[in-house]
């Protein structure tokens, strides 16, 4: 239902041109934990005192208006890099408000899309970004463990992941069948194949930490249309998305949008 409406969740004013369209990942609430069919965020946040990730190539320099959630998460631009008076980072790069959003507020950010991002891998992160319920999805669990047999490091573990997404036939639908049983990883992977960006990114993420690759689910939005008249970007409630990031030891946490390779 979110994503058939045409609400407004935000609008950017960008200082030169807007990055290309892939590179709108506007991110949201991460989520760590996984009991075979909900995702839940990490508990009380570790909040950071400066924002730590290696920036490459240009920064973006924009202004959002934010309307109206009363939650305190802000949507940023992957990822900033300068934090907004009155606002914290999370150690998975949630930027959060010190007060609710109970009504329109406006906020200027820098970002820069291309990024190496270190923060939020301790030992006790990691963990939980490879803890899964063991007593779910035996079939994926197998597919998991052949991978990491047969093919060892992480990086190609998840090469593999993503050409078995491309090669799957999955369709994307806003009405997919029900998963009716605890396996529901099983049974999108194997036998509905149709879904929309929640089945994707859920199952990607449970596929990585079966395999030991440390993995979290990232929501948020994707893309924005640009407003010619008065040179705004409108991100619509339609434009909600949900995406992975994977750990890799020498590239930080990746991001990797398992719809985007399964059903473009």
């Amino acid at each position: 239902q979110l994503s058939q409406s045409d609400a407004i969740a935000f609008r950017v004013k960008f200082e030169g041109n807007p990055p290309a369209r892939p590179q709108l990942y506007w991110r949201g609430p991460v989520f760590w934990h996984f009991d075979g069919r909900t995702w839940r965020g990490a508990g009380l946040p570790r909040l950071q005192r400066t924002v730590q990730f290696e920036a490459r190539g240009a920064p973006v320099d924009y202004e959002i208006t934010l309307e109206p959630h009363n939650r305190q998460w802000l949507f940023t631009l992957d990822l900033p890099a300068r934090l907004p008076p009155n606002t914290r980072l999370t150690s998975d790069y949630l930027l959060l408000s010190i007060p609710p959003v109970r009504s329109r507020i406006r906020y200027e950010l820098r970002s820069y899309p291309s990024y190496v991002a270190m923060a939020g891998a301790d030992g006790e992160d990691l963990r939980a970004a490879t803890f899964f319920p063991r007593e779910t999805n035996p079939r994926t669990q197998a597919l998991a463990r052949e991978w990491r047999r047969t093919l060892g490091s992480n990086e190609a573990i998840l090469r593999q992941a993503i050409t078995f997404l491309r090669e799957g036939r999955y369709g994307y639908t806003l009405l997919p069948p029900l998963l009716r049983s605890m396996h529901t990883v099983d049974e999108f992977l194997f036998e509905t194949k149709e879904g929309f960006c929640e089945h994707f990114a859920s199952s990607f993420v449970f596929l990585m930490r079966a395999a030991g690759v440390p993995a979290r689910v990232v929501t948020g939005y994707q893309g924005g249309d640009m407003n010619a008249v008065d040179g705004y970007m409108v991100v619509r409630q339609a434009d909600a998305h949900a995406w992975s990031e994977v750990w890799l030891e020498d590239r930080g946490w990746v991001r990797v949008d398992p719809t985007a390779a399964a059903a473009p």
